[in-house]
C-alpha cells in the first residue's frame, strides 16, 4: 500500500509540476534507506514513475542513505557535501542519479493548496500547520525520525500534553 501511495504522489508531482521525465526514460533507480525497512526500485517509463518493491531487478543506479540524511536534504543541506562526506552512497550510473536529483529539485508545489481541493481550506490549513510543526521538530533534532514519532505518539495518546496541541490551543 505504501508503495502505491508513494507512486501516486510522485506521479502527481510530476504531472502538476509539468516535469519532463524523458531524460530518465527506461531507467531503474534503486533507492534504500539504511536504517529503515525501505528498499524500492523507481522505474521510469512512459512519463511515469513506477514504484516496485522487487529489488532483484537490475538497476541503473543504487542510492543508499540514512533517514537522517534524507531529512537533511529536505532541510536544504548541499547534496555535494553529503556525497563528499560519504553520507550518500551511489553505485552505478551517477548521471542517472544527478538527473533524478535535478528532477526532484525542480518540483515546486504548494501541498496545502493541493490538499484544499480535496478537504477544503480549513482542514488543509490545519494539516499544513501540523506539517510545519513536524518540520521544525525534525530540523531541531539530531534524530528527526524519533522526534517525529515521539511527537505523533504524544499528540495521539494525550493531545492536551502535546506541545503541538498546546501551540494551537493556547
Amino acid at each position: 500500500m505504501q508503495h502505491f501511495a508513494l507512486e501516486q504522489a510522485l506521479n502527481y508531482l510530476i504531472q502538476t509540476g509539468e516535469i519532463d521525465l524523458k531524460p530518465l526514460d527506461n531507467k531503474t533507480i534503486r533507492f534504500s534507506l539504511q536504517d529503515l525497512p525501505f528498499d524500492v526500485n523507481f522505474v521510469c517509463t512512459n512519463d511515469r514513475i513506477f514504484v516496485i518493491s522487487d529489488t532483484n531487478r537490475n538497476s541503473d543506479v543504487d542510492i543508499s542513505l540514512g533517514a537522517s540524511v534524507f531529512f537533511a536534504l529536505f532541510k536544504g543541506e548541499d547534496l555535494t557535501d553529503l556525497l563528499r562526506q560519504d553520507k550518500i552512497v551511489i553505485h552505478g550510473d551517477v548521471k542517472t542519479a544527478q538527473l533524478l536529483v535535478d528532477l526532484l529539485q525542480s518540483v515546486d508545489i504548494d501541498l496545502e493548496e493541493v490538499l484544499s481541493q480535496y478537504t477544503g481550506d480549513i482542514v488543509a490549513n490545519k494539516a499544513g500547520k501540523i506539517a510545519k510543526n513536524f518540520k521544525k521538530i525534525a530540523q531541531n533534532s539530531s534524530n528527526p525520525l524519533d522526534a517525529i514519532k515521539d511527537g505523533l505518539s504524544a499528540l495521539l495518546i494525550t493531545p492536551t500534553v502535546s506541545k503541538l496541541y498546546k501551540k494551537d490551543h493556547h
